[in-house]
């Protein structure tokens, strides 16, 4: 026989954003969306010097284009 409970379940919830660039917080426009930005991530492979490293970061939009138009070669 099996007798089943209850369980309480933990689930990860995003509170808050900030810009790795520049450190301003994200605005909260309305329960659980945050104002538009750039979230990046990234797994490193073996040939590289980060090989096994798992990166992710988050601009502002300010930010975003400031790096963009660094760019040599432009986006489409």
């Amino acid at each position: 026989m099996r007798e089943l409970g209850m369980a309480v379940q933990e689930n990860h919830v995003l509170t808050k954003v900030v810009c790795n660039c520049c450190g301003k917080e994200i605005p909260l426009v309305g329960e659980g969306i945050w104002e538009e930005y750039f979230h990046g991530e990234k797994s490193w492979g073996y040939y590289s010097e980060q090989d096994g490293r798992n990166d992710s970061f988050d601009l502002c939009q300010d930010c975003y284009h400031k790096l963009i138009d660094g760019f040599k070669v432009k986006l489409l």
